[in-house]
Order: structure tokens, then C-alpha cells, then sequence
């Protein structure tokens, strides 16, 4: 776990990236005050676990920073890379209840910087309130319906499709630019790419290639920056994109 060189106390840092979140944006100051009180942030770096597979999990995990892979674990012991999870994103939820169908995992993919909420007591508060509840309620269907949108589009489609969809919607969950008219920067690996997509880092690279020389994108070590957007998104919505490998 790394060390906290942040400017701003621990406290403030939770207190900013709870505040950004749908779930908890309109909290009473004394119930976020209480919720502050007994959480703690946490710098994880890659390969460290969130959650750490507990017997008992008691916690949420909201990102303030970096990404976080998500593991699924069958009851069989099949273990599958799921999605990259980000920053405002509210993890763990399923945990709490208990789900015997599955289980998951959630690993530092970088440098993390992680709000860890106690579970007892945050059900403690939303059960205070039903508005709580409905806040958190939409803010998880909605993060389950984006990564459901996400996994249909690495699994549907040949492989450029496939890879423009799933780096067209990172970008737009993850992505970065500095003002409304410049490229999006996204943090994501070759291989982190070929693990979503279930293909070899070597069949990825080759489609990121063919997608850099047609001006699409532009690669970087560990990054990609999206250059056109449009033309991006044409390659999954036409039935043959322009700049398919195949003859």
C-alpha cells in the first residue's frame, strides 16, 4: 500500500470524492459527518486487493483515483477478468448482501486511491432515510447498466468492432481531456484491452496499429488518445468499417 502525498487532509479528500458521487451528494452534513468519522482512505498500488476476499466483507469502496479491476469468481472457482472500474465509482455494494452466486474481487490496475466505508454503518444511514436509498439505488443500477453496455460491447461484433465499442466507452467513463475541443486521454494497457476483449496482446496491438495509421487514435505507452471520435464510433456502428484488417 503506498503512502498518502496528498495536500489535503484524508478527511477532506473522502469528503470531496463522497460529495461527487450521485449516491451521496445530498447528504445531511451530520450524516456525512458520521460516515467520514468512522471511514478511512487508502493508497493501494497494483496487484493490491480492495477487498481482500473476506469472509465477512464490511466495507464499500468509492475510487477517488486510478482504476480497479473487477474479478468475478463463479461458485465453481472460475475466476474471469470482468471490467476496469474508475474513479467516482462505488464498489463492493454486492458484498454486503451476500450474493452466493458469485463473488467478487476488486484489484488495484495502478496507483488507487480508495474511500473504504463501513458497511454496518452506511446501511445504518440509508436506512435512515429513503431518499438515501433511492439516490444510492440509481447510482448502482446506473454503474451496472454502463458495464453491462460495456461487456455486450466486447462481446458482440469481429474484433475491430469490439475494440473500438469498448475503448469508445471507457473513454466516455474514463476518458480525459484538458478543454472541450481537445483529444481524450485514456489510461489503458494492450493487455488490459486483450483480457476485456478475451484476444491475445498481439491481436490487439495489430488493431491498434491499423487504427493509429487511419488517424483514429494515437498510441502511448500505457494510453491511448482518441483523435476522432466520430470515425471511432463508425467503426461499430457500420457494417464495414473503413479500416477493418480483413481483405
Amino acid at each position: 500500500m503506498a503512502t498518502n502525498n496528498s495536500a489535503l487532509s484524508d478527511k477532506e479528500v473522502m469528503a470531496l470524492t463522497l460529495r461527487k458521487t450521485r449516491a451521496f451528494a445530498a447528504w445531511p452534513p451530520t450524516a456525512m459527518s458520521q460516515l467520514l468519522a468512522s471511514s478511512r482512505l487508502c493508497w493501494h498500488v497494483r496487484g493490491d486487493s480492495l477487498s481482500g476476499l473476506t469472509e465477512a466483507p464490511d466495507e464499500v469502496f468509492v475510487v477517488a483515483s486510478g482504476q480497479v479491476i473487477q474479478f468475478e469468481t463463479s461458485p465453481g472457482g472460475i475466476r474471469l477478468y470482468w471490467a476496469l472500474r474508475g474513479p467516482g465509482q462505488i464498489l463492493g455494494f454486492s458484498l454486503l448482501l451476500d450474493l452466493a452466486e458469485s463473488r467478487r474481487e476488486f484489484v488495484a490496475n495502478d496507483d488507487v486511491v480508495a474511500v473504504h466505508v463501513p458497511g454496518r454503518l452506511l446501511f445504518e444511514l440509508l436506512d435512515a432515510s429513503p431518499v438515501r436509498w433511492k439516490d444510492m439505488g440509481r447510482m448502482l443500477v446506473q454503474q451496472e447498466r454502463e458495464q453491462m453496455d460495456l461487456i455486450f460491447g466486447q462481446i458482440t461484433g469481429e474484433l475491430p468492432q469490439r475494440l473500438a465499442k469498448t475503448i469508445h466507452q471507457l473513454a466516455a467513463l474514463q476518458g480525459i481531456r484538458a478543454n472541450e475541443e481537445s483529444a481524450i486521454h485514456l489510461r489503458l494497457t494492450r493487455q488490459d484491452l486483450a483480457s476485456l476483449l478475451g484476444v491475445s496482446r498481439q491481436s490487439v496491438q495489430k488493431e491498434l496499429i491499423t487504427l493509429e495509421a487511419a488517424g483514429v487514435v494515437k498510441l502511448k505507452y500505457n494510453a491511448i488518445v482518441i483523435l476522432d471520435e466520430f470515425a471511432l464510433k463508425r467503426i461499430f456502428t457500420d457494417p464495414l468499417p473503413l479500416w477493418s484488417t480483413k481483405v
